[in-house]
């Protein structure tokens, strides 16, 4: 993996700088190679991607991930939630604006967004023969599995600060310290990535190439993108794309290039397009190469995944059996944060991955559920059983010892024949996008379009497959609008609860509030009540950020 010398918030970018540092690759792990002949291979380029991908498996960005995701919310309980310590302070919305975590999830995605950076900005270094049509597609997908990565970053930002800088692909001196953008604009960035990601990617990929950025995972991450910027009960065209994008993914309605990239001549001439994104010249093509063009249909996708609980094979298994290596790149999982067990005992950042469960499933776990919360959370459903008490057994005979009281989602467990030989070790993947997951986004953006017969027979296609594990037959009731949006945002934290998603669902719902504020009613630390209607939906941008731009980047109000 490429290893870069810094992080990449703007004040780290003037230490840099001021260190005499013109390039941001790592001398020692590139050995010879220089900014101008770097990148002149696809396999150069592949490595800068590898080293996007990398991001994803850092401990601190996965550690931000469930402290933000999970712990700020309401099906958890935190064993870190004092107020002397950082963490307490910003699990109880009463931290300021030099916090350490919100400092780190800045840092993190910011780390992957220059990192994604390096690889688009430098791809047209790359030297091929023009009349080589595989090694085109090739540079292609590194290119838009890039932009997919870069798009990830920034609404993993968006989402959780709201408007930020939208950093040059290639930074300069001069343009070291940027003003914030607006969330439109932020949003309109990581729409246009992800679209001309599903352009450029294969639907799915397979074998030895399985966990990379697919079409698959740009398209559900696209429909995600559009649902956290329309709102719930106010028609939008955003939940209009939504259903035309699952009609796709889902129903198997044909689209074309042009119509997913909501194509516009006058913006950029179609032939200029299809060089930018690494298209075999028109002029260059041969009889045995496709020519795409605005017509062209994308690759379908409706039978690339599916419900199922079956593994890459087409093998069933049970349903938590999708969370662990038996389930990995199964038919219902879209894009995973891939480990792998190094088996030599190395750790850090050169193999990451056992904190992250470690510190959810262990005898002493950091967040944990009760039974109060898995009552209200799962009432008779079946997919309860997967959550485990004190003095309870998983499902492979391992002893749990969390502490009296507390219960742990078998998600975040790893069974024992999955378990690495070495701590610091890792081989568990982490599912960041799956199936389920699309299927509730369409079902949503029906019932937003007034389409409630269509929304209620895509939420019943999940909840049929969960009856599934114990034989049950209860399903979903039609009804109107505000009934079937419950029913949809029950299921919707059902299926991905402890996935890491909550706080920012409640946030887009336009109810955080209201709930984090009853949960913290009811504790006794308070942890929650403190929330700030108008404000704390947004969490501040890190004070560092602020002081070093002398003033050019604007703090989020109320804070």
């Amino acid at each position: 993996m490429n290893r870069l010398l810094f992080k990449i918030p703007a004040f780290s970018f003037i230490l840099l700088f001021l260190a005499g540092c013109n390039d941001f690759l790592d001398k020692d792990v590139l050995g010879n190679s220089t900014d101008e002949n770097f990148y002149d291979t696809q396999y150069k380029l592949q490595a800068a991607l590898n080293a996007t991908y990398d991001v994803l498996q850092m401990d601190l960005f996965n550690e931000c991930e469930w402290r933000f995701g999970d712990a700020c919310a309401d099906d958890v309980w935190g064993s870190d939630e004092g107020l002397a310590s950082q963490m307490g302070q910003l699990v109880q919305f009463r931290f300021n604006t030099s916090n350490e975590w919100i400092q780190n999830r800045y840092t993190i995605n910011y780390k992957g967004i220059h990192r994604a950076n390096q690889v688009i900005a430098n791809a047209h270094k790359v030297k091929l023969s023009v009349y080589d049509y595989a090694s085109y597609k090739a540079v292609r997908e590194i290119l838009g599995q890039a932009k997919f990565l870069r798009a990830l970053f920034y609404f993993n930002l968006v989402k959780t600060y709201g408007g930020v800088p939208i950093r040059p692909e290639t930074e300069t001196v001069q343009g070291l310290v940027v003003p914030r953008n607006t969330a439109a604009e932020v949003y309109a960035y990581i729409e246009k990535d992800l679209r001309e990601a599903s352009i450029m990617l294969p639907a799915r990929y397979m074998g030895t190439e399985a966990g990379k950025a697919s079409e698959g995972a740009a398209v559900a991450l696209l429909m995600k993108v559009l649902m956290y910027q329309a709102t719930p009960g106010e028609n939008s065209e955003k939940w209009q794309e939504m259903v035309r994008l699952g009609d796709f993914f889902v129903e198997g309605t044909k689209m074309t290039l042009g119509e997913i990239l909501n194509y516009d001549s006058s913006e950029e001439d179609w032939e200029s397009l299809r060089e930018r994104l690494w298209f075999k010249p028109k002029e260059l093509n041969t009889s045995t190469d496709p020519y795409e063009t605005t017509e062209t249909e994308l690759p379908a996708l409706h039978n690339a995944y599916s419900l199922d609980y079956k593994d890459y094979y087409g093998k069933d298994f049970g349903y938590i059996d999708q969370f662990f290596q038996t389930g990995e790149f199964s038919k219902g999982s879209i894009f995973e944060v891939v480990f792998k067990e190094s088996a030599d005992g190395s750790n850090g950042d050169t193999n990451e991955g056992t904190p992250i469960y470690d510190n959810i499933y262990s005898s002493s776990p950091q967040i944990w559920t009760t039974n109060d919360i898995i009552n209200e959370l799962f009432s008779s459903d079946p997919r309860r059983s997967f959550t485990i008490g004190h003095q309870q057994y998983a499902p492979d005979g391992d002893l749990c010892q969390c502490g009296p009281g507390r219960y742990l989602s078998l998600k975040w467990y790893t069974p024992l024949k999955d378990r690495p030989q070495y701590g610091g070790d890792n081989g568990k993947n982490r599912r960041l996008i799956r199936y389920a997951e699309v299927l509730l986004m369409y079902a949503e953006a029906l019932n937003e379009t007034n389409q409630g017969v269509r929304a209620l027979a895509q939420l019943n296609k999940n909840k049929t497959q969960v009856n599934t594990i114990n034989g049950s037959s209860t399903l979903y009731i039609g009804g109107g609008y505000g009934q079937m949006r419950d029913q949809i945002w029950k299921e919707r934290r059902i299926e991905l609860c402890f996935e890491w998603d909550r706080f920012f669902d409640l946030v887009r719902q336009k109810r955080a509030a209201q709930v984090i504020k009853t949960y913290g009613s009811k504790r006794a630390n308070k942890r929650g009540y403190y929330f700030r209607e108008g404000v704390n939906e947004l969490f501040p941008i890190p004070q560092s950020e602020i002081d070093i731009s002398n003033g050019v980047i604007e703090q989020n109000p109320g804070y």
